[in-house]
């Protein structure tokens, strides 16, 4: 496997598509992982069940850096401790003008972390990687193989993001996202925090940072990050009480932003893993039946009807991206809502991934076809890849596989329509909070701490041959 695009980018707005210093040389990048265990947001937690697939145990909890989610399960032993944790931050002290480079030829470049107080020096890993030049960037590749775009999740407001100039200058690199996802700010406790009170000032902060991006809209309804009227209602909900409530917040967060959104994840991971393709027990599901993800469609539907939007609606689950009996329930949900005649003009693929265990291309891409001949569009829409710690080179090079394998999917899939990262920077990852001992999941690390200079890792360079149709390098 050639690992080739571990350079330092420092501020790549102003630089993304230039050689780095020492082109076509190898650099060695010393990595040394930390732990941390400190979380500092009261989360909700979510169990994943294992699969008997080749694929990873992935969901889509709360997504905020340090989050610890006791009831989460994974196939893959714990090896070490992770460094993502951004709890302890220094401030910015470059200017957001001038790009920097410290990946020179033949030179070393020693990483650090920001952690916890909390934080136990693991075992140190050296990367190797030989840096290449990109004549464009990702979203650039993806516009070009006939993708809408490229993009990433992120979690602005709500964590030092929106901060970090170096983050920030990434993220507003138009040569490689096109596309911006809500991580957190649009989820029903942030938009409706009491009972026909909705609050839109972090999602007009998000729309802001993502100026010029197309928006995928995340999400109406799903089971966590609820507010405690829905959760603990001072009066038990009926069949019929909840679903006004979940009526009216569909309708009027449909119709507020209208079309803002490119699209909206209408309903989210309705579908449990044990057994896989059941309804999943949730105070929905426990109320309502399973009739609350067609009210949900329907009341979508009304909305963009009433208004003439334009604006795409989706179903987004994990463990949907290979053929099997969740996926088929998620098939069989499209094709009910169509007799019905509601829209559902799309299937978004999670694709939380653990390297070595993801779908091959073949599954992945037989997978998309099944939705797309139901008359629906997919996306991947939370794409990573995570490793057990400290990353190795042979543990990297099957990142850069897996990375590879799902973009290329979606390239040879017409209605996969893009393709979208769950945030791309380690610093800001929610993988190690949630899977201790795991990380190191994303295209671009922060070698000392946030608020200094990005880093482009190999599975960039993956992600890119997939795109560009080039034969991933062995």
């Amino acid at each position: 496997m050639s690992l080739r695009s571990l350079f330092t980018t420092g501020l790549l707005a102003a630089g993304a598509l230039a050689a780095p210093p020492g082109y076509g040389n190898t650099v060695t990048v010393t990595v040394t992982e930390k732990a941390s265990c400190s979380a500092s947001v009261s989360p909700t937690s979510h169990s994943t069940s294992t699969s008997t697939t080749n694929h990873g145990n992935t969901h889509s909890p709360w997504h905020y850096p340090g989050h610890s989610s006791s009831s989460t399960k994974t196939s893959i032993s714990s090896k070490a401790s992770t460094s993502a944790s951004s709890a302890s931050k220094t401030s910015a002290t470059s200017s957001a003008t001038s790009p920097t480079s410290s990946a020179k030829s033949s030179s070393v470049v020693p990483v650090t972390t920001t952690t916890s107080s909390l934080a136990t020096t693991a075992a140190t890993t050296t990367i190797l990687a030989t840096a290449t030049a990109t004549n464009y960037g990702l979203n650039d590749a993806a516009k070009a193989a006939g993708k809408l775009w490229f993009g990433t999740a992120l979690d602005v407001p709500g964590t030092g993001e929106a901060q970090d100039p170096y983050y920030i200058a990434e993220f507003d690199n138009i040569h490689d996202f096109g596309e911006a996802t809500p991580a957190n700010i649009m989820k029903y406790e942030f938009t409706e925090p009491e009972a026909g009170v909705f609050n839109y000032t972090g999602a007009e902060e998000f729309f802001t940072a993502a100026a010029g991006k197309a928006v995928r809209c995340h999400n109406l309804i799903w089971s966590s990050e609820l507010p405690t009227f829905i959760t603990n209602p001072t009066v038990n909900w009926t069949n019929a009480t909840l679903t006004a409530a979940l009526r009216r917040h569909v309708t009027t967060l449909v119709e507020h932003f209208g079309d803002r959104c490119y699209s909206w994840d209408v309903v989210n991971e309705a579908f449990s893993d044990n057994p896989a393709g059941a309804y999943a027990a949730n105070i929905w599901y426990d109320t309502i039946g399973p009739a609350y993800v067609v009210e949900a469609f329907q009341a979508a539907t009304d909305a963009v009807r009433a208004n003439n939007l334009a604006v795409k609606l989706y179903y987004n689950d994990y463990n949907i991206e290979f053929l099997g009996n969740k996926s088929y329930a998620a098939q069989a949900l499209v094709k009910d809502l169509h007799n019905r005649n509601i829209q559902i003009d799309g299937v978004g693929l999670e694709s939380h991934f653990i390297a070595g265990e993801t779908p091959s291309k073949a599954a992945q891409q037989a997978n998309m076809e099944a939705f797309t001949a139901l008359g629906v569009d997919v996306v991947v829409t939370e794409l990573d890849v995570r490793l057990n710690l400290p990353p190795t080179v042979a543990t990297e090079a099957q990142q850069v596989v897996d990375y590879y394998n799902t973009v290329a999917a979606c390239v040879a899939v017409p209605r996969c329509v893009g393709i979208v990262v769950w945030d791309f920077d380690d610093t800001y990852s929610w993988i190690p909070g949630t899977f201790p001992g795991q990380g190191y999941g994303d295209l671009f690390l922060q070698p000392n701490g946030a608020n200094t200079p990005l880093v482009r890792k190999a599975p960039y360079d993956g992600v890119l041959e997939a795109l560009t149709g080039a034969p991933e390098a062995l």
